[in-house]
């Protein structure tokens, strides 16, 4: 992206070889992953979740414009299996980020905007 953005001219030829190279790459990155990996178990969050994720990133701007907001800290009890994927999910919308988990309490200490669990932290926590 940084080349084409860098260069005067863009040919079509250029945009076509470097998909078919990122897409080849990105094959080989995956069978890697399978091959070398096979019980790793990446949860995936439900739908619901990812429908939620784009107006909750639009609302949380909104709620960070107004001035002199305080946040506070939580403590969240995720369902175990979906430790990975709840904190980059929490941490995409800028209301709210996850400053520490603890796998031995089984607990994740997020940081938010509002006194209270938006409507994406309380559907991700109840998967």
């Amino acid at each position: 992206m940084i080349y084409l953005g860098i260069i005067s001219t863009v040919s079509v030829t250029e945009l076509i070889v470097g998909a078919a190279a990122a897409a080849v790459g990105a094959t080989a990155a995956v069978a890697t992953r399978r091959t070398l990996l096979p019980d790793l178990a990446v949860a995936r969050p439900r739908l619901r979740a990812l429908l939620l994720l784009p107006p909750q990133i639009l609302r949380d701007c909104v709620l960070l414009l107004r001035p002199a907001r305080r946040g506070r800290f939580a403590e969240v009890s995720p369902p175990s299996h979906r430790d990975g994927v709840l904190t980059l999910l929490l941490s995409v919308s800028p209301g709210a980020y996850v400053t520490q988990v603890s796998p031995d309490r089984d607990t994740i200490r997020v940081h938010r905007a509002e006194d209270r669990p938006s409507r994406l932290e309380r559907e991700l926590t109840s998967c």
